[in-house]
């Protein structure tokens, strides 16, 4: 077998991906760089950075990558760039051809306007469909909104994330919180629409509804309200104090009538 192993900054050129077009030319580089030309295995031992010819890059404390499988995992403070997308975690494991990755221990994925938060994120490219693995999940939206739930998957083509258990939604922007049971937000239709089932309740300004299943429009944009509620909805109104009404001045009105 041969192996070669330099203990000085290395920089060649390999047939990397992150989550994009195999066999794309890519710069791998560690300060201690391990590489075995018969299986194709590259260990980086000292801080290794991966970066693109598409502008994607991915920086971590170290890792291994087989240039023939397309295989990898990074480890160690994981940082990667893409044009397009955000990520961070403890370990990023590469498979497919580097079309699908999982973000594991302390994973956020962003792609355009929404975040993905979870103990793991896996990512299939191909799909442009994210998931999350463990127990806890947060879909965290640009303007500060969130959805949590144990469990959420967002499917890119389509806008629409599916939340399951334990729902709730936080959205200081339009006043308004939310749970349920289940959510399906279709972040596309309507500036946004959030279905939430089971146990279903909504607060905005004071005011509440609940019900077996709600709707909610305009989710994603300037203010949201509920617009559909199905099964033992039940209605808690705040009314808004009105301003008293303005009297004349009598004065002016008796000076008026002695002219």
């Amino acid at each position: 077998m041969r192996k070669l192993v330099y203990n000085l900054m290395l920089v060649t050129v390999l047939c990397v991906a992150f989550a994009g077009v195999a066999s794309a030319e890519s710069t791998i580089s560690s300060n201690v760089l391990e590489y075995d030309f018969r299986t194709g295995e590259a260990v980086a031992k000292e801080h290794v950075t991966i970066t693109r010819d598409d502008g994607s890059k991915i920086e971590a404390a170290h890792g291994s990558y087989n240039t023939k499988t397309e295989a990898g995992r990074l480890e160690g403070g994981v940082v990667a760039n893409q044009p397009d997308g955000h990520a961070t975690c403890n370990t990023l494991v590469l498979a497919a051809g580097g079309k699908q990755l999982s973000a594991i221990g302390n994973a956020v994925i962003k792609k355009q306007d929404k975040t993905l938060q979870a103990g793991q994120v896996d990512y299939d490219q191909a799909r442009g469909y994210m998931e999350t693995v463990g127990s806890w999940a947060r879909l965290l939206l640009d303007d500060g909104s969130t959805l949590d739930a144990e469990h959420i998957d967002y499917t890119e083509s389509s806008g629409i994330a599916n939340a399951v258990g334990n729902v709730k939604i936080d959205s200081e922007a339009r006043k308004l919180t939310g749970s349920g049971d289940k959510a399906i937000y279709d972040t596309k239709q309507e500036d946004g629409t959030l279905e939430l089932i089971g146990n279903a309740k909504a607060t905005q300004d004071g005011n509440s509804v609940a019900g077996n299943r709600l709707i909610l429009r305009g989710a994603s944009g300037k203010s949201a309200s509920v617009s559909e509620g199905f099964g033992n909805v039940k209605l808690v109104y705040i009314p808004r104090p009105q301003p008293a009404a303005k009297t004349k001045d009598t004065t002016e009105i008796t000076s008026r009538a002695m002219a």
